[in-house]
């Protein structure tokens, strides 16, 4: 690759593969962080560190400016995105997060039809002595020969949990227990139907109940025709599924869990290496954080926002209600990071910590300071996934580059700057239009061919409500998309030529932990300092259905300044007037949950998603007032004569409401019962 040490800022190895593996062993002799800019030789050289005895080096870290940046038509160009690159592997690594931990001594649960369970438990003596087999065979066929291990038979009922503690109930089914079996075939020779096989299971068809197979084999106690039915338990801490159908519906089941319907020794075997290696102790990130008192998710009984829980795919989000109120629980062992739940969450009570906003934030503005030291001006923003386990680019697009160096692709250009995260979905809009606010002229999210659908879809809704944003404002609505690429070669239609960015200015604010308050800042910036290309659309104008921003609509014919409204809003947007009969709306803390809507004894409101100007949103503003209505005795307020009105047109001629009890409803609460005591009633 063309590349300068002077343009770049680091001294530059021709062949530091293996030539010169001694500059990197030199350089672990310093205290300072040692960033190698290539992943070819990754193994080789962290094994050499943890070997050397005298590292002083605090921090080692691999980037990839080959593949990703110098590989291609345009690497000549490509010096400003090598920088970029650079400069964002030099920032000092995040502060750890809270951990989740696993333990697994390796009991493993394999289960199936017996030629399958067979085949397994072959294999698994050569897999790993740490393993600890347990085979339940689900059909009539052939059980495992060997007795080293546990041979179950019966039907898998349920089966829950994670690595380290999955926890299986099955049904026996078979009267004969294999487990106590000593296979003298007694039971074969006095059986007068023939119904015992040869692998000692009982064909029920054919039994008569003569129980004759139960009396030889007394002494011994395998036999019990009153078990067929018993659910049996027991934990495990793996589980080898070779049923046809999985026992977990969700699109990526918990860690541990290995599903393999085909018959294939090659995939087998495999999968058996797998397991192998998930004996011990594990940890991963906890990578989300939750704050319950914000969250949208139910008030009053009632369900609002559950966009959390529908796009999981690992079903580790659930509804919880108490007390009226509703809010999700996370099962930090099911869950695997993707990160949608946080993008999809309006309040920002989902927020995604690997890594938080804020570092993302830190870590865009260093990518595009050195890009534009470096000569520079406008890049684009490749978002993509390294986790291949939900469906990470990370493989493809250096498939992509590698193509590129051998002539059979363009390669990355050299303005658009790829940003690795977990996955795809950990970024929401307003990470994205704030890329934009910084200076980015287009931020393209990239999904792989082994995508979960659902990360697709919302990602898809979202993208359509930020760029509705831009269309709004008059600025490029293409500058933010998302594309689902199936092979290294469907690479070169996605680029599109560089571009000025969005913004005359780039904006320098950090992004604010607050969901909210990071996308209003985003937009603020974009509405003074777009480069529109066409005139912006009067304010306030309407977003797509499912924004996570808007205001409310509300028929004050039908309302009755009940306050339900007010109380059942988990954000505080709707506010009643104390004293007054008031109603007023704070659109900036509204986010469309439709919570009130549902409240709503009148059905008075329906939601209306839109872009307001930024100042009318963070005022308050009066949605509905009305006239006090005062007690016909005592003259004190006690309700609003809209009120009053809708209860004497509900009632309307009902006799149980005419005379005195229709004027007692006119009385406020003390006053009725002085009433009803006068009169005797």
């Amino acid at each position: 690759m063309p590349m300068s040490a002077d343009a770049l800022g680091v001294p530059v190895s021709q062949a530091l593969c293996r030539h010169e593996v001694g500059t990197f062993l030199k350089a672990l002799e310093t205290p300072d962080d040692v960033v190698v800019a290539c992943t070819q030789e990754k193994p080789l050289f962290e094994a050499l560190a943890e070997s050397k005895p005298d590292v002083a080096a605090t921090g080692l870290r691999f980037v990839n400016i080959r593949e990703l940046a110098g590989w291609g038509k345009e690497g000549r160009k490509a010096g400003p995105k090598m920088k970029a690159r650079l400069a964002l592997a030099a920032l000092p690594l995040p502060d750890p997060l809270p951990s989740v931990s696993y333990q697994s001594q390796g009991r493993l649960l394999v289960v199936g039809p017996g030629e399958a369970v067979r085949r397994a438990m072959g294999l698994l003596g050569s897999a790993s002595e740490s393993l600890k087999p347990t085979a339940l065979v689900t059909d009539n066929a052939m059980p495992p020969v060997d007795r080293r291990h546990p041979v179950l038979t019966g039907t898998l009922h349920k089966l829950e949990g994670f690595l380290g503690r999955f926890r299986a109930e099955w049904r026996q089914g078979n009267p004969i227990d294999l487990e106590v079996c000593t296979r003298c075939g007694e039971c074969v020779k006095v059986c007068p139907e023939g119904a015992i096989t040869d692998w000692f299971q009982i064909d029920m068809s054919k039994c008569v109940s003569s129980r004759d197979c139960q009396k030889a084999c007394d002494a011994v106690g395998a036999i019990r025709f009153d078990r067929n039915d018993d659910i049996r338990s027991e934990a495990f801490d793996l589980v080898l599924d070779l049923r046809r159908e999985p026992a977990f519906g969700q699109a990526d089941p918990p860690m541990g869990y290995h599903h393999l319907p085909q018959s294939d020794p090659m995939a087998l075997a495999q999968v058996l290496s797998e397991i192998a290696g998930e004996v011990g102790e594990f940890e991963k990130p906890k990578f989300f954080r939750y704050e319950s008192s914000i969250c949208a998710h139910g008030r009053n009984g009632k369900v609002g926002c559950s966009s959390c829980i529908d796009v999981c795919s690992t079903q580790a989000i659930r509804s919880v209600f108490a007390k009226g109120r509703g809010h999700v629980e996370v099962n930090p062992n099911l869950c695997l990071g993707c990160g949608a739940c946080a993008t999809v969450c309006p309040s920002g009570a989902m927020r995604y910590a690997f890594p938080d906003v804020e570092r993302v934030g830190l870590e865009l503005r260093t990518m595009l300071k050195a890009y534009r030291e470096a000569g520079g001006d406008a890049p684009a923003l490749l978002i993509y996934g390294e986790e291949a386990r939900l469906g990470g680019t990370a493989d493809l697009l250096e498939a992509y580059g590698q193509r590129a160096r051998l002539g059979k692709a363009a390669g990355i250009p050299a303005h658009v700057l790829p940003y690795a995260v977990h996955h795809a979905a950990n970024l929401g809009m307003e990470v994205w239009l704030g890329a934009l606010a910084y200076g980015f002229h287009e931020v393209i999210l990239l999904l792989g061919p082994k995508e979960e659908k659902s990360y697709g879809a919302a990602l898809r809704d979202q993208v359509h409500a930020a760029t509705a944003m831009l269309d709004i404002l008059g600025l490029p609505k293409q500058a933010i998309r998302c594309a689902v690429v199936n092979d290294p070669a469907d690479l070169d239609g996605l680029w599109t030529a560089a571009a000025p960015a969005v913004v005359r200015e780039p904006g320098r604010f950090a992004f604010n932990p607050d969901k909210r308050m990071a996308l209003e800042a985003a937009l603020d910036h974009l509405i003074r300092q777009g480069r529109v290309q066409r005139e912006a659309m009067p304010l306030p104008a309407a977003l797509p259905a499912g924004s996570p921003i808007g205001g409310l609509a509300l028929d004050t014919s039908a309302c009755t300044l009940c306050m339900s409204c007010v109380g059942s809003c988990p954000e505080g947007a709707l506010k009643d007037g104390g004293a007054v009969p008031l109603l007023s709306f704070i659109e900036r803390n509204c986010v469309q949950c439709g919570i009130c809507v549902q409240t709503c004894p009148e059905r008075a409101l329906a939601l209306d998603p839109r872009l307001a100007p930024l100042a009318d949103r963070r005022e308050p503003v009066v949605l509905h007032e009305s006239e006090p209505f005062c007690c016909v005795r005592c003259k004190k307020p006690f309700a609003t004569q809209s009120a009053i009105d809708s209860i004497f047109k509900r009632i309307g001629s009902h006799p149980a409401f005419q005379g005195a009890a229709g004027e007692r409803l006119k009385m406020c609460s003390d006053c009725r019962v002085v009433d009803m005591v006068e009169k005797e009633i």
